[in-house]
């Protein structure tokens, strides 16, 4: 049976900053940026209230959740056409 690949990420950085959406004025956002393993460099946005008083482990398994679930987006839109 095939082993499972599964991909790495490195996390770059990891900041907290008042959020930019619309309708979360006055709450706040971590901007995550991370690396992938052929070197491309991806941001997400998280909003702070999803980690607010998590510990570590609790952090980057919601980091990963988000990660994994702006891959499954991207997959589904990469040569896409769209007329405007």
């Amino acid at each position: 049976m095939a082993e499972e690949v599964r991909p790495r990420f490195r996390i770059i950085d990891f900041t907290k900053v008042p959020s930019a959406e619309e309708g979360r004025i006055g709450k706040y956002d971590a901007i995550v940026t991370y690396q992938d393993d052929a070197g491309r460099v991806r941001v997400i946005t998280i909003p702070w209230e999803k980690l607010e008083g998590k510990n570590e482990d609790e952090i980057l398994s919601i980091v990963a959740d988000y990660i994994r679930r702006s891959g499954r987006l991207r997959m589904a839109l990469i040569g896409r056409e769209i007329v405007v």
